[in-house]
């Protein structure tokens, strides 16, 4: 889940993207992230395949390879950026082409793309230079598609990740507070700065928004297998962590063991124009 970080008054929303040592730390425990983490909807990835021009894909932010290897399998081809070197390199062990650089300062050295994607990663790139790095690198008609995962937590989890992160990383940058009530208002205003900066580009045609309702249940050891690969608490020391894991842990224990949680993954998507 995206970093959602208190923002001041006024403000448009949260800028994770200026959290650089948590974007970058997901690395620390790249096989868990792999395992953990959840794929994305099939019917996500045919919707953009089929609306692509061509079969290239640049996935930005790859991580592990995990939208990758989705859209590998949908007969295209895929090229990673990523800025953590341990996720490249587990990615790269399940046949993922990718380069280590942060999608700003990426030299795609004249190369062009049908699509690019970016499965819950786009809120770590400054969302005006990342859609203009797009617009370079897309050739007219391509598609700019970057997608997150919104899960509804269970109002205990929220309760429990929250007391907990009180207790021992007060200034940790992830405020599940913010999770209270609709998890897609929470959401807003990160996806209202994605489609802002894709309009400032002047570069593509107006945004879209796709939605894909779906949902699991996740036994306890599956959720706080999970919990760990959230940023904020990708640095947490080891005792900290612990405490965090045992209190969500005693949540879903008075759940009856298990959690049942609704996603919506929700992609901002735009078509490249020509230029003028």
């Amino acid at each position: 889940m995206p970093t959602l970080s208190e923002g001041r008054p006024g403000d448009p929303g949260p800028e994770p993207h200026r959290h650089r040592r948590t974007a970058e730390s997901f690395g620390v425990d790249a096989a868990r992230y792999d395992r953990a983490r959840p794929p994305y909807p099939q019917d996500l990835i045919d919707r953009i395949v089929a609306a692509r021009p061509g079969r290239r894909v640049l996935d930005v932010g790859a991580g592990t390879g995990i939208e990758a290897r989705q859209f590998l399998a949908a007969g295209c081809t895929v090229l990673g950026v990523e800025p953590d070197e341990r996720m490249a390199a587990f990615a790269r062990g399940s046949g993922i082409e990718v380069e280590v650089a942060t999608f700003e300062d990426w030299q795609p050295a004249g190369r062009r793309f049908d699509t690019v994607v970016a499965g819950t990663a786009w809120h770590w790139v400054d969302p005006v230079a990342g859609a203009a790095k797009a617009a370079e690198v897309l050739r007219p008609g391509g598609r700019l598609a970057p997608f997150h995962h919104v899960p509804q937590l269970p109002a205990e989890v929220v309760d429990a990740l929250a007391e907990a992160l009180r207790r021992v990383a007060p200034d940790s940058p992830f405020k599940p507070d913010l999770l209270r009530g609709s998890a897609l208002e929470a959401y807003r205003p990160l996806f209202a700065r994605i489609t802002d900066g894709i309009r400032r580009t002047r570069s593509f045609g107006e945004p879209e928004q796709w939605r894909f309702p779906w949902e699991r249940t996740y036994s306890r050891a599956e959720w706080l297998d999970q919990l760990p690969t959230f940023g904020g608490l990708t640095r947490l020391p080891p005792d900290a962590l612990a405490q965090v894991l045992g209190r969500v842990g005693s949540a879903i224990d008075e759940l009856g063991g298990h959690a049942t949680l609704p996603y919506t993954t929700v992609a901002i998507t735009a078509t490249r124009i020509p230029a003028a």
